[in-house]
């Protein structure tokens, strides 16, 4: 059985036209420091509840920043992002130096041929991350919700509902699978941690899934310094 888009969590999720980056409300008081920093990517966004399920599971601790003066922070979340550009590329690279992690999914679960060789290209060139095409998780043969399956920072079940990004052999380290197939690195970058997710976090925290809820908070939770 193939999902599509629409039946994807049971509701509607229409593709949205590709245009400038959009960062969400600009917070005023950009210079301050926020231990959670999400940055939107509005119309290269390809799930919105993925946006929705971090407000949802961070509430007011989660600080909304544009790209060109985001605040310092522990955590800086891109969810579902499809197109990633040098603004965003910049950022990431700013929490990553400065020792802080990066949450980052792939947004490229519905993405055409060609749309996913650009998003493929955009990882390998500016984050050196690989990956493989997405692939679908919901078979007629094997009936149910999939899960993937977290090794760290402490092992767990989270529901997936659709498809996966697989990630190519690299350096780090796999911290999640689905199915056997590699869904989630997490690789030390500079004095930073860069955790990639190929299978979408948020679409289970906006279902109030507990331990999608109790992972994000453990990576949040762990400092540079016991990251490894």
């Amino acid at each position: 059985m193939r999902l599509t888009r629409r039946q994807f969590l049971g509701c509607t999720a229409a593709a949205v036209p590709l245009g400038r980056w959009r960062f969400g409300r600009h917070s005023a008081a950009v210079e301050t420091t926020s231990k959670w920093v999400l940055l939107d990517p509005g119309p290269h966004c390809r799930l919105r509840e993925s946006v929705s399920g971090y407000e949802a599971a961070l509430g007011a601790r989660l600080l909304r920043a544009d790209a060109q003066s985001s605040p310092s922070c522990n955590v800086l979340i891109v969810p579902a992002a499809f197109e990633i550009p040098p603004a965003a590329v910049r950022a990431i690279a700013k929490c990553l130096q400065a020792g802080g992690k990066v949450i980052l999914e792939s947004g490229a679960w519905f993405a055409s041929e060609a749309e996913f060789r650009a998003h493929r290209r955009v990882l390998r060139d500016a984050l050196d991350v690989y990956v493989e095409a997405p692939v679908p998780l919901w078979r007629p043969a094997e009936p149910g919700i999939p899960y993937v399956d977290f090794t760290w920072p402490f092992p767990t079940k989270i529901r997936d509902f659709s498809r996966v990004v697989p990630l190519a052999s690299q350096a780090g380290e796999v911290i999640a699978r689905v199915g056997g197939v590699p869904a989630a690195l997490r690789r030390r970058t500079g004095r930073g941690t860069l955790v990639f997710l190929g299978s979408p976090l948020g679409p289970a925290l906006w279902a109030g899934d507990v331990e999608a809820r109790r992972w994000l908070e453990a990576v949040g939770g762990r400092t540079q310094g016991n990251a490894a």
